[in-house]
């Protein structure tokens, strides 16, 4: 596929006001203008590890949902954190024959064969939330969401640069890439990283808090989803009045709703990363129907502009940080955009 070039500033503000003119509910303009009533509408099916009913993954869905609707898709969702349930999933609708494939790569050694197998055959494979280079090994064309290389190194930066030295870095999950590299990354922008796999079973709380315990130079506890961050905000209030004149530890998270924004606002956060969940859904099932009538849209230069973007790079959606300084401003942008999912919910990534 051969497509103008167009400058970056350019094509931010294109994507923006893309996103941003079908989002208000100019659908069937958009489509008229792009020709996308043209033919008979494609099948996306996307498959993500989150737990179903997360408020995380439920923000990705709705995106995808609204982008459904306003591209005409046929957009098969499921939502699981079983890999194998995932792999069964994938060899499913892959033999049900859709066109494309959206996909998560949370844990690349159960999927990358079935992803690869897919390619093969001809199926579009994108990827979003996690797995950008592998993804781009098995042959996925494009990527949504943030490099957590880049995530990783960019929080350690953050927390040296507020006083920083011995990181705590809170693992919820298991088998999960996405989560392994923010640790590393983030460590090694410090003194020290101490990683800590949490058992789901036990309290999480208590488990935090016996790391603390266990080592008073840990000035930095990094998290990653609300109800990770609620358990270490509770055990580092209790670390802090164990000592006289208090212990001081940063916090951060990987995470961005309601909640989050209050404990930022009252100093209780230093600050959270932000990777827009519901872009990750909505701009690769608009984009499957882009790309799927580029010969239509040839010419026009919105079209052009989008496909030019994202050929074989993928449209990276953070991180973005959020700390007091923003937070107001982003609480009534989200506000404005569209209803939260309960954030008072556990939700993981």
């Amino acid at each position: 596929m051969s497509l103008p070039r167009i400058s970056g500033g350019l094509l931010a503000a294109l994507l923006v006001v893309s996103v941003g003119v079908v989002a208000a509910g100019c659908a069937d303009a958009a489509r008229e203008r792009l020709g996308l009533g043209l033919a008979p509408p494609i099948s996306v099916a996307m498959i993500v590890h989150g737990a179903e009913g997360d408020p995380f993954w439920e923000e990705v869905r709705l995106g995808a949902e609204d982008a459904a609707q306003a591209f005409d898709v046929n957009l098969f969702w499921r939502s699981t954190d079983d890999a194998e349930e995932r792999v069964r999933l994938i060899d499913e609708v892959v033999q049900q024959g859709f066109e494309v494939l959206v996909v998560t790569l949370s844990d690349p050694e159960a999927m990358s064969e079935v992803i690869r197998d897919a390619v093969v055959i001809g199926v579009t494979v994108y990827i979003v939330n996690v797995g950008a280079e592998i993804g781009a090994q098995l042959g996925a064309d494009s990527y949504f969401g943030q490099v957590e290389t880049v995530a990783g190194l960019a929080v350690g930066d953050r927390l040296a640069e507020i006083g920083g030295t011995h990181l705590l870095c809170v693992q919820h999950e298991p088998q999960n890439l996405a989560l392994e590299t923010r640790c590393d990354r983030a460590g090694s922008r410090l003194d020290q990283l101490t990683t800590l796999k949490v058992e789901p079973n036990d309290r999480v709380d208590s488990q935090i808090a016996r790391a603390l315990d266990a080592d008073e130079t840990i000035d930095a506890v990094l998290t990653m989803n609300t109800r990770v961050m609620n358990d270490a905000l509770s055990a580092l209030q209790s670390a802090r009045s164990a000592q006289p004149g208090g212990r001081t530890v940063i916090h951060a998270v990987f995470e961005l709703n309601e909640v989050v924004l209050d404990a930022i606002e009252d100093g209780r956060v230093a600050f959270a990363v932000d990777q827009q969940p519901y872009l990750q859904g909505y701009l690769p099932v608009a984009y499957s129907r882009l790309v799927q009538y580029w010969e239509v849209t040839q010419g026009d230069e919105l079209a052009d502009a989008l496909l030019q973007w994202i050929a074989g790079r993928g449209i990276l959606l953070g991180p973005g940080f959020v700390d007091v300084h923003n937070a107001q401003r982003v609480r009534e942008a989200m506000q404005g955009f569209q209803s939260e999912p309960d954030a008072s919910e556990q939700a993981t990534e």
